[in-house]
């Protein structure tokens, strides 16, 4: 029996029928303490293959059982890669695709990291992949570790052995400082599984599903303390998840902050030192408040929303006692200081003039606090009404150009070509190469609007996210969601997840070899090392220009500390 077993990068994406992108084996991986690294082991079955079921019940396919063997002595965990339905692989537009994408039209294409149990069944022909995480224990002894895995048949003939070795670096990295939020909806949550808005069971959601974001790399925390006004079609609703509890009597509120509370208490335990305020008004030019719920005479109410335009219902004054007594509560807590606040998604130059009114509704109460949108376009950047703006990472080069810095950047469902993105269908390298281009532009956050987003486009209903993971043919498939919703109301990994760790990562080294040496070493090594100028829309194709970048700075390092 021909066994065609190889560990390969966390960036390739293994097809059934189309297997790797590049074929460059994985034999050696460098990490540090306290590191996870990720890789996978690629299958397949070449030969002849006959079972009679009569006189043996097997699967109908070659069936290995894999374990991990080796002086290793960290944690290794095994899952498998299943592929998803892919209708919507990009935009079929002119210049919002390209040719660096791992396929263009509808199929299978892998995605999810299953839970592994023993085996797998070996398929004829047919490439499957292993996701691999080996966790490094933080006071192991720098050197070398090996682990290899075991393929066996039934009766334990081995089948396939292949064997990785782990190079430790006795250094942990630096704690990360770069700003990764990914917008995390809890009323997602609340309507995919059935259960009610912050009961218990929907705490302890949310708890999984904000601890698994944290642990990759996701270090500000999305908090709705009005429900968002995000991807919600004009006179419709999403789900109730505001943390504030208002009571309206005779004009005047009062507010509840016992849930708001709660969530921050939830987050520091996890570790996130960062908080985002959810936006203060309904997106595309903030001419309407986000829906909010109040008690009113007893009864609750919906006393702002798509009903109320913002210039004739009073919500200035709302705005006058609501944020002058979050800021109180936010100092309180501790955390004021390093919580951004949102006016309005995605503002333009045709609905400047409302944007511009909301914003004086609400720089008065905020002094201090960093305020900041996506923004597409520079004239709102350049006529200073968006003072700190979130640029798409395929226009940032101009606002740079214009005199940004130290700012963000963000892509979503409109930056499919030439930039880095997460779409499925998108090779992982294309989605790691992020952390050396933040790195090299000194960027001090990144934004995403979908870690979990469940609904269809404009949120009308709940899809499946097993099946549908273009919101309903509006997105790129993969732009709405990073993890899927498991059966235990824990998250499931997308493989697109732990690479976009990897890309943190790779800043937390590119800054730790700066700190041993300088900037202009490590942007040498950079450039150089690509043989150009890096750039958000300028970049080496496959995944060995970031496989040689991350073990040329490692070892670096290594030296370094010696």
């Amino acid at each position: 029996m021909d066994y065609d077993v190889r560990i390969i990068s966390s960036m390739e994406k293994v097809l059934p029928l189309g297997g790797m992108q590049n074929s460059r084996l994985v034999k050696r991986i460098i990490g540090f303490l306290g590191q996870r690294v990720s890789f996978q082991a690629a299958y397949c079955f070449h030969g002849d293959y006959y079972l009679n079921q009569t006189l043996k019940q097997a699967f109908r396919n070659p069936y290995a059982h894999v374990k991990a063997e080796g002086d290793f002595p960290g944690k290794v965990t095994i899952r498998k890669v299943d592929c998803v339905p892919v209708f919507m692989p990009h935009e079929k537009q002119n210049k919002k695709y390209d040719s660096e994408y791992i396929g263009h039209e509808a199929g299978l294409y892998p995605d999810i990291l299953s839970p592994f149990e023993d085996g797998v069944q070996v398929v004829l022909e047919q490439w499957r992949a292993l996701w691999i995480d080996c966790e490094i224990p933080e006071d192991l002894k720098g050197g070398d570790y090996t682990v290899s895995f075991i393929f066996s048949d039934d009766e334990g003939m081995v089948l396939a052995q292949p064997e990785v070795t782990i190079h430790v670096v006795p250094a942990s990295l630096p704690k990360q400082k770069f700003l990764h939020t990914e917008w995390f909806y809890p009323d997602c949550l609340a309507d995919y599984y059935g259960v009610e808005v912050y009961s218990e069971e929907h705490w302890n959601m949310i708890e999984a599903y904000l601890r698994l974001a944290f642990e990759r790399g996701i270090n500000v925390a999305y908090t709705p303390i009005l429900t968002p006004a995000l991807d919600t079609l004009i006179g419709k609703d999403r789900t109730t998840v505001q943390l504030v509890k208002i009571k309206m009597t005779e004009g005047r509120f009062e507010f509840d902050f016992g849930l708001l509370r709660r969530w921050i208490r939830l987050c520091r335990e996890i570790g996130f030192e960062f908080f985002e305020m959810a936006h203060l008004f309904a997106q595309w030019g903030a001419k309407y408040p986000p829906k909010v719920m109040a008690e009113v005479d007893g009864k609750s109410e919906k006393i702002f929303g798509w009903h109320t335009p913002v210039e004739s219902c009073g919500y200035d004054k709302f705005l006058a006692e609501f944020l002058p007594e979050l800021v109180k509560e936010l100092k309180e807590l501790g955390v004021f200081d390093n919580t951004i606040f949102h006016v309005s998604d995605e503002p333009t130059i045709y609905n400047a003039d409302t944007y511009q009114k909301a914003l004086q509704m609400v720089e008065p109460y905020l002094e201090g606090a960093k305020i900041i949108d996506a923004l597409s376009h520079l004239d709102l950047y350049e006529k200073g009404i968006v003072k700190n703006p979130v640029p798409t990472n395929d226009s940032i080069h101009q606002f740079l150009d214009a005199g940004l810095k130290n700012g963000w950047v963000y892509y979503c469902c409109g930056q499919g070509y030439k930039v880095s993105n997460r779409y499925i269908a998108m090779p992982g390298w294309r989605t790691r190469i992020l952390g050396a281009q933040l790195y090299k532009y000194k960027m001090e956050g990144f934004l995403h609007w979908g870690y979990n987003f469940y609904n269809c486009q404009y949120s009308l209903h709940t899809i499946d996210p097993y099946r549908i993971n273009d919101g309903e043919d509006a997105f790129p498939a993969g732009d709405p969601f990073i993890v899927y919703p498991g059966a235990d109301g824990k998250p499931v990994e997308s493989m697109r997840l732990p690479v976009m760790e990897d890309a943190m990562n790779d800043m937390r080294l590119l800054e730790y070899l700066e700190s041993l040496t300088s900037r202009e070493h490590v942007l040498d090594l950079i450039d150089d090392y690509g043989n150009l100028d890096l750039r958000f829309d300028e970049y080496p194709s496959g995944c060995d220009y970031l496989q040689d970048l991350w073990e040329t700075a490692a070892k670096e390092v290594e030296e370094l500390i010696k």
